[in-house]
């Protein structure tokens, strides 16, 4: 069994932590989080306005500050940086880093040892880590003798470059531009205010837009999408542009892809790829062709889903697509399957 530990306890660390409750090859062990409410921290684990609530049985034991997921007892600590808390004692094999904040990434490589092997990072930092891996586009690429931090990129990045990359393997990328539709995130405002006001460790933003209410606004920002994609798709580089929209939604992606290709294709030699696709690697591609909304694909577990209404062909070689992915559970199962990848490698 391999022993679990995790840094940040938010969206993404709460979700994490209901994957790996299922999970019969890893355990979370101890749990890291600036809240020192453990009660609170009990209860959002138990109630989700997203996903709903928990279906497996949660007990707080504040004395001894635990919560109990189902016989599973997990510690949780409040320290302000990962390598103040003493994960080796508990025989943490792997942490995960789902804070965002830099210098945890920095201080990842104190905690490191023979035991403590592997650190992943749930987001894209530019050179502290060893490699970033997205599944399904270069997971080949992680060496377990010298990579130890490894980065999980981001939820975009993880259902981008799956699709893109099977597209340069058996099209060709020319050129393309990708506009990706994201919901509002905490740090975002309800009302208008200063850009100080939603400012957060690690992030250094200068759209002034992003401190307008987050709820009545369609809010154009620059993306990291596309930098994130080509660290892991290195053919692709130079070859992309985008640009993202904050939406007024709770959950759920999408991505509008305008994609020249290298070769003459068609809308039915397209949707036929990733029907195949989601058949051959149903964990990572999902293809639909009902006309469905953003909030049909919520809990989806897939990196990806192909709107097949939406694959489009103007003069035999530029492509527009559209796909959907759940930007939190989705990409949560991807950081729960490079944890595997990454352990039974080691």
């Amino acid at each position: 069994m391999i022993k679990i530990g995790l840094n940040g306890f938010g969206r993404i660390g709460r979700a994490i932590t209901r994957i790996l409750s299922d999970s019969k090859a890893m355990r979370l062990t101890v749990v890291n989080e600036l809240d020192r409410d453990i009660e609170n921290l009990g209860y959002l684990i138990k109630y989700d306005s997203i996903y709903g609530k928990f279906q497996k049985s949660v007990k707080t034991h504040k004395s001894k500050n635990l919560i109990q997921i189902g016989k599973n007892k997990i510690k949780f600590f409040s320290k302000k940086k990962i390598n103040e808390v003493d994960w080796k004692k508990f025989g943490i094999n792997l942490v995960i880093d789902a804070t965002g904040i830099k210098q945890n990434v920095i201080n990842s490589k104190k905690i490191l040892s023979k035991q403590l092997s592997k650190v992943i990072i749930t987001h894209s930092p530019d050179k502290i880590v060893d490699n970033t891996i997205i599944i399904g586009a270069n997971e080949e690429t992680y060496d377990h003798k010298k990579q130890n931090i490894i980065s999980s990129s981001i939820c975009d990045a993880s259902a981008l470059a799956p699709v893109l990359y099977e597209l340069d393997k058996n099209f060709g990328i020319s050129k393309g531009f990708i506009t990706t539709l994201h919901p509002r995130l905490s740090y975002q405002n309800l009302m208008d205010g200063s850009l100080k006001s939603v400012s957060s460790p690690g992030h250094n933003w200068k759209d002034y837009s992003l401190g307008r209410d987050s709820i009545s606004n369609l809010i154009p920002k620059n993306t990291t999408a596309v930098k994130a994609v080509v660290k892991c798709v290195k053919n692709l580089k130079n070859k992309l542009e985008g640009i993202s929209f904050r939406i007024p939604t709770s959950i759920v992606c999408a991505s509008d892809l305008t994609i020249e290709l290298k070769r003459n294709i068609s809308e039915r030699k397209i949707s036929e790829l990733f029907i195949k696709l989601s058949k051959k690697k149903s964990n990572i591609f999902g293809f639909q062709k009902e006309n469905l909304v953003s909030l049909d694909h919520l809990g989806t577990s897939k990196s990806v889903i192909i709107d097949g209404n939406f694959v489009k062909i103007l003069e035999k070689k530029l492509l527009k697509m559209v796909i959907w992915y759940d930007n939190e559970w989705g990409y949560s199962n991807r950081v729960v399957d490079i944890s595997n990848l990454i352990m039974k490698k080691k």
